[in-house]
């Protein structure tokens, strides 16, 4: 981005079909590309999205999953919820999804609070483009 603005927030609703992860995969690389993020943070952003996206619906009620994209000329920030009944923060792959959020994202959580699960990430913007 030639000046300092964000874009977004980008929401998308998604229904509980792991398959749509690569329709938002690709509408974070195309919005990431506008800002002048590198290949390999658009990469990153690819993975933090997925990771996002599948560990909600995998392991939510099969209610429908609700993302948020936020890019400013620091970061790109992904938020995903969806309401579930059980949503277990310490199974084995939200541990293994947060470690991944972890290698991609300068920060990332999980919580569940008032039966709404959510996801969040951010992946850090180093190019000066």
């Amino acid at each position: 981005m030639t000046e300092s603005r964000t874009l977004g927030p980008i929401s998308i609703k998604v229904p509980p079909e792991p398959s749509l992860s690569r329709v938002l995969r690709l509408a974070a690389s195309g919005v990431a590309s506008l800002a002048n993020f590198s290949i390999d943070e658009i990469d990153d952003i690819k993975i933090a999205v997925s990771e996002v996206l599948i560990a909600l619906i995998e392991h939510g009620s099969g209610n429908v999953v609700e993302i948020e994209m936020t890019v400013d000329e620091e970061s790109f920030r992904i938020s995903g919820c969806t309401v579930t009944d059980e949503f277990d923060v310490d199974n084995p792959d939200l541990v293994l999804c947060r470690r991944v959020l972890e290698g991609v994202g300068a920060e990332h959580g999980v919580d569940v609070a008032g039966g709404a699960a959510r996801i969040w990430a951010h992946v850090r913007h180093i190019s000066t483009g």
